[in-house]
């Protein structure tokens, strides 16, 4: 399901910003260091776990404020609010949370790999997420557009959340100091 959402959203044209953080935490100087370039953050999980309760927030208000109202103005706003933070919560994820659990499991190999595999998972989702917030920001909508917000509002709802409980459940427990 999430390559046919990420799939379905998917633009060739750019380069979203997971990419390029992703190749931001993997340059040349990162490696040339040796050793940890992230620190442990005691407040990191807690920052996360906020941030994931203020974007179901602007998600379900993008609903209530704006598709059941029809005020397509507010629901452009949302949604650029929402894109907006979303995109903030990814970078502190990448380059705070992810690069810092793939440095603290550099010694257990299948761990490491799982990480690896959720990190890679949330950045389809992220495409997926961004590609539907451009698609939808507009002030007027047909009924068509309405229809398919409907229908990718839900997908990508589903997604997230299944994604967010995922993440506070299984993957955030791992962030330890070391």
């Amino acid at each position: 399901m999430l390559s046919f959402i990420s799939g379905m959203f998917r633009s060739n044209k750019t380069e979203n910003t997971a990419d390029l953080e992703e190749k931001y935490t993997r340059s040349s100087y990162a490696g040339a260091k040796g050793g940890r370039t992230i620190s442990y953050d005691p407040t990191l999980i807690k920052a996360l776990e906020d941030d994931h309760r203020n974007l179901i927030s602007i998600f379900q208000r993008m609903w209530s404020e704006g598709h059941e109202k029809q005020n397509y103005r507010q629901l452009s706003q949302l949604l650029t609010q929402f894109k907006s933070g979303f995109q903030a919560h990814l970078i502190k994820e990448n380059v705070r949370f992810y690069v810092y659990l793939e440095q603290a499991l550099i010694g257990d190999a299948h761990t490491l790999q799982v990480v690896k595999d959720f990190r890679t998972d949330m950045n389809e989702i992220a495409n997926a997420v961004v590609q539907f917030c451009k698609r939808y920001n507009h002030e007027a909508f047909t009924p068509e557009m309405a229809r398919d917000f409907k229908m990718d509002y839900q997908k990508i709802g589903e997604a997230l959340t299944r994604r967010t409980a995922l993440e506070e459940k299984e993957l955030y427990v791992l962030y330890q100091p070391s």
